[in-house]
């Protein structure tokens, strides 16, 4: 007799973008792009959907592009992945179905790093990778017999990793087009305010090439997004020799390729001339975490470091990928004069588009822990905690200095920007927020 099909919905929350709210820097949002796209949900929830077998029938509710929830559909159970920022919706969400009898399993960044909270709202929390454990839980609902807490005994392997079930976003309308590709997972640099270890681990995993490709193949499009900034790091020989692998197969396919990385570059312009030849347009690079971003932005910052963070945005530049820098302000080792060194260095380094972050303690993280131990946590607003507030007290600026900074490096960054320069970055993979 064949198992009954059980009904499973998906559920990614909406979350506060980190520029709503300020109401100052709608105008430039609404000429230069920035801040205001609307994505696909990250790959875990289309990677579940296709670990599914055939008779669970599973859909998924993009909440964060307003899309309405069926509070009274009949499904056996709500799966729901979020992050810090969509916490509070994410608890609303669940509360709301378990009162009404709807089993709830909540899993991704935040529920990994505070388990015992999400499962105040849950009947089952998955604590770090969900794929190890996806099948296990489905097996758990169909017997009614679920646990509290899931937890993968050792890591994933990438190379069991499906094509994603990116049919779960049909009809569904979003502003970026840029298709999200998984290349590894677990990173070993331990940045202070970074989550992605405490759920993904310290080691390096790397999806086989001929599986990426695979993916890439699957869809009918031209532009991705290689979300992974591991594979950018130096002096790994292995990382950079998986890369160039990859840049080797998607040549000559016509392809926009976004990467994202960190100051922590290959110092090498051939590198980016392969980069580019294996379709790389643009290179989003987050400042605030490596040695060299947090020297570029410290008072006692030498000629020399000064010269090798320029040096680098030139190389991408020079090799026709465009360069988008992310700006994290008030970490502990930054003091009021931070803003001017930004827009100091932006413009030496002939930089077209940015962005501008407050540096948040994520729970979990080193960062977090020590602000929490310090007591220097303002509040548990989630829907603040979004990288566009102050939630904490900082050390070297008052909390109105960092905000009304935060907003001032928008404003000055972008004054007399041409739109069509800032705008070059996103040809082709994203329609103008309205």
């Amino acid at each position: 007799m064949p198992s009954p099909q059980l009904r499973v919905r998906l559920i990614y929350p909406r979350f506060r973008k980190f520029l709503e709210g300020h109401a100052r820097l709608q105008p430039l949002i609404q000429k230069h792009q920035v801040g205001n796209y609307t994505m696909p949900p990250p790959l875990g929830l289309p990677l579940l959907a296709a670990l599914t077998p055939p008779d669970v029938e599973v859909q998924l509710t993009d909440d964060n592009i307003g899309q309405p929830i069926d509070w009274d559909e009949e499904v056996d159970a709500v799966a729901i992945s979020f992050f810090t920022p969509q916490a509070a919706r994410a608890y609303e969400i669940a509360d709301a179905f378990r009162a009404r009898g709807v089993r709830v399993i909540l899993g991704g960044i935040h529920p990994t790093c505070c388990p015992e909270e999400a499962l105040g709202h849950a009947d089952a929390v998955c604590v770090g990778e969900g794929e190890p454990v996806w099948g296990e839980i489905l097996s758990d609902l169909r017997a009614g017999t679920l646990r509290s807490i899931y937890r993968p005994t050792g890591e994933y392997d990438l190379a069991q990793m499906p094509v994603p079930r990116r049919e779960i976003f049909a009809g569904k309308e979003y502003s970026w087009s840029a298709h999200l590709v998984l290349v590894t997972r677990g990173c070993p640099v331990r940045c202070t305010g970074c989550p992605i270890p405490l759920k993904e681990g310290l080691d390096i995993r790397y999806r086989p090439v001929e599986k990426v490709i695979e993916d890439i193949e699957s869809m009918p499009y031209k532009q991705f997004y290689i979300i992974d900034d591991t594979v950018m790091l130096p002096n790994k020989r292995r990382i950079q020799k998986y890369l160039l692998s990859l840049m080797e197969r998607t040549a000559g396919r016509g392809l926009s390729i976004f990467l994202a990385s960190t100051m922590m570059m290959d110092p090498d312009p051939e590198f980016y001339r392969k980069l580019k030849a294996g379709g790389t347009s643009s290179m989003y690079t987050v400042f605030g975490f490596d040695r060299l971003s947090r020297r570029l932005m410290s008072a006692d910052c030498t000629a020399a470091e000064w010269q090798a963070g320029i040096d680098l945005v030139r190389m991408n530049e020079d090799a026709g990928i465009h360069f988008f820098g992310s700006f994290g302000i008030g970490t502990e080792d930054q003091d009021p004069g931070v803003f001017d060194r930004i827009l100091q260095f932006t413009d030496e380094a002939r930089i077209d588009l940015a962005e501008f972050y407050i540096e948040t303690p994520f729970p979990g993280t080193p960062f977090g822990m020590e602000l929490e131990k310090q007591g220097r946590i303002l509040h548990r607003n989630y829907d603040l905690w979004n990288t566009g507030n102050v939630v904490f007290k900082p050390k070297n600026f008052t909390e109105d200095e960092l905000l009304q900074g935060f907003l001032s490096l928008w404003e000055q960054f972008y004054d007399g920007k041409d739109e069509n320069r800032t705008l070059r970055t996103f040809e082709g993979v994203a329609s103008r927020p309205v």
